[in-house]
């Protein structure tokens, strides 16, 4: 029972905090399970550099949404959409290269390409990451933590396991917070057309 409890906290809390970009045009659904398997793996043995990686997510999304808040409506949402490869630029109709933001903004200020009009909710609205999925990992996290008070007040002993999957739930919620805002398993990204010259 102790052993099944960590498991599926360690993979509620996991699984469920993992925001990864979009995947590119040719990739198929093996290869997005595999890397995101591994992002999993790596968050279980490496909390501190999941952590260090949705930090970094985070000030360059927050930074991206002020640089463009000078003249567009920006937010935190917008930002992490366009570094995770939100905005796919099209040439003559074929996709050509996801455009990072400072291209993005070079490009809609020399006329190349049309800002795109996407609002906050139409990205939230592309991503997989509702209140519900995210409301069950934290109450699964809620009920592991009250079993162990439960434990601790009956003079029950606590094991390492359940430490260390305290521990590790309580680092992935760091980076969770993060990661609040950032759209969830978006699928594709946004089209943005060149004009041309």
């Amino acid at each position: 029972d102790i052993i099944w409890s960590c498991a599926a906290t360690l993979f509620a809390c996991t699984w469920t905090s993992l925001h990864p970009n979009i995947p590119g045009m040719d990739e198929g659904k093996f290869t997005l399970f595999s890397r995101r398997l591994r992002i999993m793996l790596m968050a279980l043995i490496t909390q501190e550099l999941i952590i260090t990686w949705a930090t970094m997510q985070f000030l360059s999304a927050r930074n991206t949404a002020k640089d463009f808040n000078d003249t567009f409506e920006w937010t935190t949402t917008h930002g992490f959409f366009a570094w995770m490869g939100g905005f796919m630029l099209y040439v003559d109709g074929k996709p050509r290269a996801p455009l990072q933001p400072d291209e993005l903004l070079g490009f809609v200020r020399e006329g190349s390409v049309d800002m795109p009009v996407i609002t906050q909710a139409d990205i939230e609205d592309r991503s997989k990451g509702d209140t519900l999925s995210k409301g069950i990992a934290i109450l699964q996290l809620a009920w592991f933590v009250l079993q162990l008070v439960t434990r601790y007040v009956q003079n029950l002993p606590i094991t390492l396991l359940e430490i260390d999957t305290l521990a590790a739930a309580a680092l992935t919620g760091i980076a969770y917070g993060f990661w609040w805002k950032k759209p969830k398993d978006v699928g594709r990204p946004y089209t943005v057309h060149w004009k041309g010259t």
